[in-house]
């Protein structure tokens, strides 16, 4: 009876050991692998229906033409981050994760937020770096634009505040976090609205939370408007012995 009692305490030991004495091991980084060129120009379009004019700015979508006039010193970062529309720069990259390829679009933007919100004063303006990620079907619509498309996913990341600059390999971080969630189980979807024109342009949106009722995605009033050979930069080239194939 001893014996069993002296052999059960010592499988105990050992198992207690197993069970506390795991390795400690961190997931594996994530690497972007390719990268498009940078889209860093494009005319934001707004139709005024007051003026019955349209209002155009360097890469924003705004219909306030007092921008052009008395108050033309703020154009720039203040005017770009009073609206989600706007853009620095946007550009591609991609990762893999699980074995599956993944395109990032990335837009860094200007962004910005009252100091003291509930009374509204002192607005400071900040960078913002958000990336859209996409699988490779959705992304490839981007390669046969013939009149209007629209990219989906539901994955996004964020970057970015008055006290936090750009961190690529924290934005990696974040973007693995995310494909790792279950956020295919939510509703809502981030669109990337694109529409070639009769005259060859292409127009677009910078993706956004869209809503039926939410009127910066509307061709008819509002758009940023480019030439298509600008607008492609932001798709990644294959490499050469891939052409034909």
């Amino acid at each position: 009876m001893k014996t069993k009692f002296t052999l059960l305490a010592v499988l105990i030991v050992i198992s207690s050991a197993n069970l506390f004495g795991q390795e400690r091991v961190n997931r594996v980084e994530l690497h972007f692998q390719s990268s498009s060129d940078k889209l860093i120009k494009a005319t934001g379009w707004d139709y005024n229906s007051t003026l019955g004019e349209w209002i155009n700015y360097k890469n924003v979508i705004n219909d306030d033409k007092d921008f052009k006039g008395k108050y033309k010193m703020l154009q720039g970062a203040y005017m770009m981050s009073r609206t989600n529309q706007n853009f620095i720069s946007i550009q591609t990259k991609t990762v893999t994760y699980k074995g599956i390829k993944y395109y990032v679009l990335i837009v860094k933007k200007w962004q910005g937020e009252y100091e003291y919100p509930y009374i509204q004063e002192d607005w400071y303006e900040y960078k913002s770096t958000e990336g859209y990620i996409f699988k490779e079907n959705e992304y490839n619509k981007l390669k046969n634009i013939n009149s209007l498309i629209v990219l989906k996913t539901k994955h996004k990341v964020s970057i970015g505040s008055k006290y936090e600059k750009y961190n690529e390999q924290k934005f990696l971080d974040l973007i693995q976090t995310e494909l790792s969630s279950k956020q295919d189980d939510f509703s809502i979807v981030y669109k990337f609205p694109i529409l070639k024109s009769k005259e060859g342009a292409i127009r677009f949106c910078v993706p956004d939370y869209f809503t039926s009722s939410d009127p910066t995605y509307n061709f008819d009033k509002r758009y940023f408007e480019t030439d298509s050979s600008n607008f492609f930069k932001i798709i990644i080239k294959e490499p050469a012995h891939n052409i034909g194939s």
